[in-house]
């Protein structure tokens, strides 16, 4: 049971729970979702050390300077994870669409 938040990597086992496309593009999102958290958690604390590293810079322009570059760096690299799980999450809802079909023809269910 994973814990709250969680997604659980192993989707399909092949005998009780048949490995089939689906369940290969929910491993992807679950994934993708998992490692969002785990990014979430380690931008967080490179917050708090830019954080602390501003606040004991005393007046030092080039320590007060490579901060900021840190912080900037730490909040792009964030911004571009999301975007990165957006699309992911995004294609892969569509994928798992029961009513999607690659070749565009709606399947009868």
């Amino acid at each position: 049971m994973p814990l709250p938040g969680w997604k659980e990597l192993i989707v399909c086992d092949g005998v009780t729970v048949p490995c089939t496309f689906e369940k290969f593009m929910e491993l992807i999102k679950n994934g993708i979702t998992d490692l969002v958290i785990i990014s979430t958690f380690l931008a967080i604390i490179v917050f708090v050390w830019v954080g602390f590293k501003l606040m004991t810079s005393g007046g030092n322009e080039k320590a007060w300077t490579d901060a900021k570059g840190m912080l900037w760096k730490v909040v792009l690299g964030y911004l571009w994870i999301l975007a990165a799980w957006l699309v992911v999450y995004t294609i892969t809802s569509v994928l798992l669409n029961p009513g999607y079909s690659l070749l565009g023809a709606p399947t009868q269910n």
